[in-house]
């Protein structure tokens, strides 16, 4: 299951043209220039556009990420000068000098009120490209900056640091190898702990292991992170179920919330579908069922979003 939800936009001249892709040779990363703005902002922004020629692909944010146009059709978000990438070069007779925009496909990274890109928002871009150079066969090399292919500076964050953006590949391609062996011959994948190391933070830990900081949070709920203590152990992945433990549920849609106390209004993050999550008590707020999971944190035990295996 990909990454994302769909919400397309409406065909329309300025964000939507329903113009052909000639190709897919690579991914052009960019920020929105929009502080505080979530993705779902962007989708209802672009679906109204007028009196200016501006989209994405996908907006991502810290909690989620939309595709707001079908990944074979032209966004309109790298020709607005010269194109410096020379694979990238093109035209179409129904779009002339289309350029980046016939050949590529643009993800837009949502900022926080301050600017910066919040470790979650990039977590979540880490799994979204990846999807996307899966799909189309591409790799870390096919990964652009909008600053290198037309020159304007974005996305700013990384075009004032160039590591981040270097970074961000490195996970890419970390992501996209297939996992190795251990000398016990035990899949890295399948690691479920990790002990903590000098230099470690929570946002390198979480990074490293493909989670967020929140759901590395969420599973090790009881412990101080604040400072992190050499040595210490931390869950990475839901444990097992022990004799306390009443049964399992599953995610059926492809995000679903966990709160952080049993109250609705208490949201924490989110899970993808297919998660598997260990029920040890089933509780009832305000008239709804609700499952108390061992990492500490709850789940609706609504059908429609979970199926419920009792052990």
């Amino acid at each position: 299951m990909a990454n994302w939800r769909e919400d397309i936009i409406k065909v329309n001249p300025y964000s939507h043209p329903n113009f052909k892709l000639l190709s897919v040779k690579g991914i052009i990363l960019h920020y929105t220039a929009n502080p505080g703005a979530t993705a779902k902002n962007h989708q209802k922004y672009f679906n109204n556009l007028k009196d200016r020629y501006a989209s994405a692909h996908i907006f991502v944010d810290k909690d989620e990420a939309i595709l707001i146009l079908p990944l074979d059709k032209v966004a309109y978000h790298a020709n607005d000068r010269s194109c410096k990438i020379e694979k990238f070069k093109a035209t179409a007779s129904y779009y002339k000098g289309g350029n980046a925009n016939l050949t590529t496909i643009a993800v837009e990274m949502c900022i926080e009120k301050d600017g910066s890109i919040h470790p979650d928002t990039f977590n979540r871009t880490v799994k979204v490209v990846t999807d996307l150079c899966k799909k189309f066969k591409l790799d870390e090399n096919d990964l652009y900056m909008h600053y290198q292919v037309t020159g304007k500076p974005c996305p700013l964050p990384w075009v004032n640091k160039p590591a981040e953006f270097n970074r961000f590949k490195s996970c890419v391609n970390n992501a996209l190898k297939p996992a190795q062996k251990t000398s016990e011959g035990v899949s890295k994948a399948a690691v479920n702990t990790y002990k903590i190391k000098p230099g470690d933070t929570l946002w390198s830990i979480a990074n490293d292991n493909g989670i967020t900081v929140n759901e590395l949070k969420a599973l090790n709920k009881g412990k101080n992170l604040e400072p992190l203590q050499i040595g210490v152990v931390l869950n990475l992945k839901e444990q097992k179920a022990k004799t306390d433990a009443v049964g399992t549920v599953t995610v059926l849609v492809d995000e679903l919330w966990y709160y952080n106390k049993p109250d609705w209004n208490a949201k924490e993050d989110t899970v993808d579908k297919g998660t598997v999550l260990t029920v040890v008590e089933t509780l009832t707020v305000n008239g709804s069922k609700m499952y108390k999971l061992k990492s500490g944190t709850y789940i609706t035990s609504n059908t429609k979003y979970v199926r419920f295996k009792s052990r």
